[in-house]
């Protein structure tokens, strides 16, 4: 059994019941993962679920309702790390109360980081399904032969030109296109299952996915960035990173073709103004988490009241 869901001082597991009953273990990995999305510092969640076990345990109780448990969470959080964590905390749970799929879709030119930040902003939100269009496309390359679609069958840069998306007989146009339909299809069967998920990729079309769900019956909260690099050099410089650590993802041919890479940024980011989707600039230290979760919070209020 992992260490976090053993027995303390030879104690019982407190059972966790949510609103149906249901049992759980309290877990302070689980709980801790759960105070990420605050943006309190790992090691601090980490100490914080550590009080709330103790507290629990000296209590004496072998079991605790879920909203109990949260009040026992809050708290520990306030004493912990400040009230205005706490409110993000009970914010964020009001949301998901709610019981809506999260569709974060994260738009970007190749090398600025998206998959990086995907995987972190998963954890953080707790979504454990991570969509890349770059697999998607794989998947239709499988299955659109070369002469029907040869867009499809080149690298996302290397048919651009100088403005790649605003021309529409242009490859990446065509690229764009077909992997962006396959990535929406993607986005409502996971909507249809009740599914969070993250999409990220140069292929999605900034307000696209947003206006592929928008008349969906499930309503889904779908929050939009794309993400840029203003900086060249560290643009270059995440190229430079990849070459060496991931030399099966091409990094030479994107240094090759870097002036069209940021070509593609550049067009990405005329078609995210005219969509009203923001941009993140990964070189500037903002938390695009809590923007992120600010603008989920946003959305659950308005549907608690529609």
């Amino acid at each position: 059994m992992p260490i976090d869901l053993a027995t303390i001082d030879g104690k019982p597991l407190i059972q966790v019941r949510d609103r149906a009953g249901t049992g759980l273990p309290f877990s302070k990995g689980i709980m801790a993962t759960s105070l990420l999305v605050t943006g309190i510092p790992t090691d601090r969640a980490y100490r914080i679920a550590a009080d709330v076990a103790k507290t629990l345990h000296r209590s004496g109780r072998s079991e605790i309702r879920s909203d109990k448990l949260a009040e026992v969470a809050v708290a520990a959080i306030e004493a912990g790390a400040g009230s205005v964590f706490a409110q993000r905390y009970q914010a964020w749970r009001r949301a998901k109360r709610l019981g809506l799929p999260l569709v974060v879709c994260m738009a970007g030119a190749p090398g600025v980081g998206k998959s990086t930040i995907a995987t972190r902003l998963a954890l953080r939100l707790g979504i454990n399904r991570v969509v890349t269009t770059d697999a998607i496309r794989e998947v239709l390359r499988t299955v659109i032969p070369t002469a029907v679609l040869p867009e499809l069958h080149v690298s996302s840069y290397e048919p651009a030109g100088e403005t790649p998306l605003a021309q529409e007989t242009h490859g990446f146009a065509l690229q764009m296109r077909a992997v962006s339909a396959a990535t929406g299809a993607v986005a409502r069967r996971m909507v249809i299952e009740g599914r969070s998920v993250i999409l990220e990729g140069v292929h999605l079309l900034p307000g696209a996915i947003r206006n592929q769900l928008e008349e969906h019956d499930a309503r889904a909260i779908v929050v939009e960035r794309l993400l840029t690099l203003n900086d060249e050099a560290i643009h270059a410089g995440h190229l430079q990173k990849r070459m060496r650590a991931l030399p099966g993802r091409g990094g030479s041919r994107h240094l090759a073709h870097f002036e069209k890479i940021r070509a593609v940024q550049d067009e990405l980011r005329r078609v995210a103004r005219e969509a009203g989707v923001p941009e993140h600039d990964i070189g500037h230290p903002e938390d695009l988490t809590q923007s992120i979760v600010d603008e989920v919070t946003s959305h659950a209020l308005a549907e608690s009241v529609r």
